[in-house]
């Protein structure tokens, strides 16, 4: 794993229950801006960060070893989850980036980078040998950032329903072992 490079003025930590909406904010937030045109506008109108908040309040009640969060001018900028792998054709060596996302205003910053390496780090610690993410295969943006990051399309889809519009996920592997 290369060493995670932190932007000036960002701080990263392990999530905790009290950083459960802001979370939240920044999941309903990086959606409404990623998914304009890629997912239905009221699918996205929506979305609830109440909703998000109970959700991440049960996550984040682990103790944060699953959550990377991005701070910057005491607010929260971004933030990762990581776990095993949820597919039934992973093995136990195969851990899963589960979410990443930033605030559209810490995009291009170094921010999601940054998180993205932390999480990643902690699926290695974990003993985690590869690693695998899910995307929505229509997000140009998200494609280019995981292939700046090394992955590579493994062959898998999903197909989604949002809204009534059908979506089609790609999902992406690579190796968390250095070398």
């Amino acid at each position: 794993m290369r060493p995670v490079v932190v932007p000036p003025g960002v701080t990263l930590r392990g999530g905790v229950g009290a950083d459960a909406g802001a979370v939240a904010a920044v999941q309903v937030g990086s959606w409404r801006a990623t998914y304009v045109g890629l997912l239905p506008e009221a699918v996205l109108d929506g979305l609830s960060v109440g909703d998000k908040t109970e959700g991440w309040a049960r996550v984040l009640g682990e103790g944060g070893r699953h959550v990377v969060v991005a701070e910057s001018g005491g607010r929260m900028v971004g933030f990762a989850s990581v776990g095993p792998g949820r597919d039934a054709d992973l093995d136990g060596a195969t851990g899963q980036l589960t979410t990443l996302y930033v605030v559209p205003g810490a995009w291009g910053t170094g921010v999601g980078r940054a998180l993205h390496d932390a999480a990643l780090s902690r699926l290695a610690d974990a003993g985690y040998r590869r690693g695998v993410v899910w995307m929505l295969s229509t997000n140009a943006r998200a494609r280019r950032f995981y292939d700046r990051q090394g992955w590579m399309a493994d062959g898998r889809l999903r197909v989604q329903q949002f809204g009534g519009t059908v979506v089609l996920d790609r999902r992406l592997a690579r190796s968390l072992v250095a070398g």
